[in-house]
């Protein structure tokens, strides 16, 4: 079925991208997300753009206006009209109504984030914009978060598309695992955060019922409670802050252990290498030449240091002393861990025999992807860290990440291996959450002995 379609499709050469604008923007203001998922749509617009029926740029701005459209539109029914939607399902009124408070303070505080993810979930992209409208979410806070999130969305599915041509059904069921997982962090996240929450507005109580357990017991748990308490407080020089960025630090290092083990035993990995760099030279055109002009720039060396020089001099004037004297060594420090462990891992051989080798750490770890990771994450910590906004904040870490993506797909463009891109992503955000963990330590702990 799905390959009539696409062969419907391609027959009616520009004028399908009528059809797939129509079943994107419908996905998101009436619901038919839940029978026809936007992924397919978006991919075989950008598998179409690759056989020449129309050109990618018009198929990105076919798919990121229908996202970004049926967003407004889902959005606007809800807020004008979601009353009267609910009232036709007796149940789903009765359970608004019973859980209306919680959810309009939910999409007070969380709003933002829910919009940005919810784009990348098929079930998120059919229900939260209608949510967002029905909760009273302000239109200024919910119509910059649904264009960011339908151009990233857009971009990054025509491009696959484009780029698997005829085998982009081989990411379908990946994309939507991948939605999948990012709805479970999402979740995840928020659970975490609600807990934590929880927690600190019922810590005299908690304390109390250890207590008693204790005593009951004859455990001495005081000192375990203090110890998770003093963890997870938002204020300590050893706090939340130092907690999350160990567990960053534990997983950029694991992700890069398992990206070399992989090399060095030949496992799956390295197959997929070779996969991605035969699709990616076979879809090279002159065209996508003269784009890669953009990611080339923004990985630049000479860009990379006036990015941190910038953000070293903002943070300077915001007060922040010791990001603006580190961010320049955290730069450095990058560039030399890659060259260090590139000339390290040169020297080793994959553990298996010469006829089932596929290749080795030649170009391993990416340096220009470490300290891009770097470089730009350094940018928008300087921005999270000197505005109460959470709309910026997210902002800037999404258009960080949005600029390590595109650079990391760029050195795959140049011939660069998928698997020294993710090594040099790893690594750079290993170094990165070591240092900003170790600098916000170091400014807090001064802070309390003065």
């Amino acid at each position: 079925m799905i390959a009539t379609l696409q062969a419907l499709l391609a027959h009616a050469g520009i004028w399908a991208l009528v059809a797939i604008f129509l079943v994107i923007m419908l996905e998101s203001s009436a619901f038919i997300g839940l029978l026809f998922p936007g992924e397919m749509a978006a991919l075989i617009a950008g598998a179409l753009s690759a056989t020449g029926a129309f050109s990618p740029s018009r198929a990105f701005a076919s798919v990121a206006g229908a996202a970004i459209a049926g967003d407004i539109g889902g959005y606007a029914l809800g807020r004008y009209r979601g009353q009267a939607v609910l009232t036709r399902w007796s149940f789903a009124h009765r359970q608004y109504e019973r859980h209306r408070a919680r959810i309009e303070y939910y999409f007070e505080r969380w709003g933002s984030a829910t919009v940005l993810a919810a784009r990348f979930v098929a079930v998120g992209r059919a229900f939260a914009p209608f949510a967002a409208g029905l909760s009273g979410m302000r239109a200024r806070r919910f119509m910059p978060m649904a264009i960011i999130s339908g151009l990233l969305w857009g971009g990054a599915l025509v491009a696959l598309g484009f780029l698997l041509g005829s085998k982009w059904r081989l990411v379908e069921t990946w994309v939507r695992t991948l939605g999948a997982g990012i709805l479970v962090l999402f979740a995840l996240t928020v659970a975490m955060v609600a807990l934590w929450r929880w927690t600190i507005a019922r810590q005299d109580q908690l304390a109390a019922a250890w207590r008693r357990l204790a005593q009951r017991y004859g455990i001495e748990l005081d000192p375990f409670v203090e110890f998770v308490r003093a963890r997870l407080s938002p204020s300590g020089y050893l706090g939340l802050h130092f907690t999350v960025g160990l567990l960053a630090i534990g997983a950029m290092a694991w992700l890069f252990g398992g990206v070399t083990q992989d090399i060095f035993a030949q496992d799956p990995l390295v197959h997929v290498d070779r996969t991605v760099a035969s699709i990616v030279a076979s879809h090279r055109t002159v065209d996508l030449d003269a784009f890669m002009v953009v990611p080339d720039f923004l990985g630049n060396s000479w860009w990379l240091i006036f990015v941190v020089i910038a953000s070293a001099a903002a943070s300077a004037l915001m007060g922040d002393v010791t990001l603006a004297v580190m961010a320049g060594p955290i730069l450095a420090g990058a560039y030399a861990l890659a060259y260090g462990l590139q000339m390290l891992l040169s020297g080793f051989s994959p553990n298996v025999p010469a006829s089932n080798l596929v290749h080795g750490f030649e170009g391993f770890p990416s340096i220009t992807l470490t300290a891009v990771t770097a470089a730009y994450g350094i940018a928008a910590y300087a921005v999270a860290a000197h505005t109460r906004s959470w709309r910026m904040q997210t902002l800037a870490v999404v258009i960080a990440l949005y600029v390590v993506v595109l650079v990391g797909m760029g050195g795959l463009y140049a011939g660069r291996l998928l698997s020294a891109t993710i090594g040099g992503l790893a690594l750079g955000g290993c170094w990165l959450a070591i240092c900003l963990t170790g600098n916000i330590t170091y400014a807090r702990l001064r802070h309390y002995r003065n």
